[in-house]
């Protein structure tokens, strides 16, 4: 391969980069096919590496990783399934990963938007990227209603009719939390797939706040809610 133009191209439909030492180390660790671990002062020099990667590279370590097959619907174990019909900021899909893997969740289900390989996003999984299954689907709907069979979908929502999550009935089957846009949220009709809708109550006359810092709020109150799963 030429590792060298995957530095310039940074995602392909079959690769990505890792950036810095401390997520290609994560990435060695996990069971991701490693195709190149590229060092700085070794490989190339720093400036090379800024030249071919666009921007100044500060960081000592690169690789080169294949994409994992993605995961289906049947690969979530146990804890909060996170579900993203559409998410556009690379840095929050990355926050958000990490913040399921830090809370207990089981995945992460991306509609249309970032990949969760764009190397800023990667950057921001802080490398739980490798350590928690992530599907791009291909369709979300489809997805929604075979969900909806055995789990239970609750959309954070800012509607009327949206409650806060601990006014809201005990859930005695898994959870998937879906998660909507900043701009516009959750469409209708994913609305109403939903069994619940949450919203988050905020002081000060603010009226959102950024969907990473949601997902953590809304994960660590579900993962410290009593259920009951069947």
């Amino acid at each position: 391969m030429n590792w060298k133009e995957y530095l310039t191209h940074r995602e392909s439909e079959t690769h990505f980069l890792v950036e810095g030492a401390l997520a290609v180390q994560r990435l060695i660790d996990s069971d991701f096919e490693v195709e190149k671990v590229v060092e700085i002062g070794r490989d190339l020099s720093r400036d090379e590496a800024s030249h071919l990667l666009g921007f100044q590279f500060h960081r000592g370590h690169l690789a080169i990783a294949k994409k994992r097959k993605n995961p289906s619907l049947t690969d979530f174990g146990k804890g909060t399934l996170v579900f993203l019909p559409e998410i556009a900021d690379p840095g929050n899909l990355g926050t958000i990963i990490r913040n399921t893997a830090a809370l207990g969740g089981s995945g992460v289900i991306i509609g249309k938007g970032a990949s969760p390989y764009n190397a800023k996003a990667v950057r921001a999984s802080a490398g739980t990227l490798f350590k928690i299954p992530v599907r791009l689907s291909p369709n979300i709907l489809d997805d929604l209603k075979i969900l909806s069979n055995h789990q239970t979908l609750i959309g954070a929502s800012l509607s009327s009719t949206s409650r806060a999550l601990d006014r809201i009935p005990r859930f005695s089957r898994p959870v998937t939390l879906l998660l909507g846009p900043e701009d516009f949220g959750l469409s209708q009709e994913v609305e109403s797939l939903c069994e619940h809708l949450v919203s988050i109550p905020m002081s000060r006359n603010v009226d959102s706040i950024n969907v990473a810092s949601a997902s953590a709020i809304l994960l660590h109150g579900l993962a410290h809610r009593e259920m009951t799963i069947e």
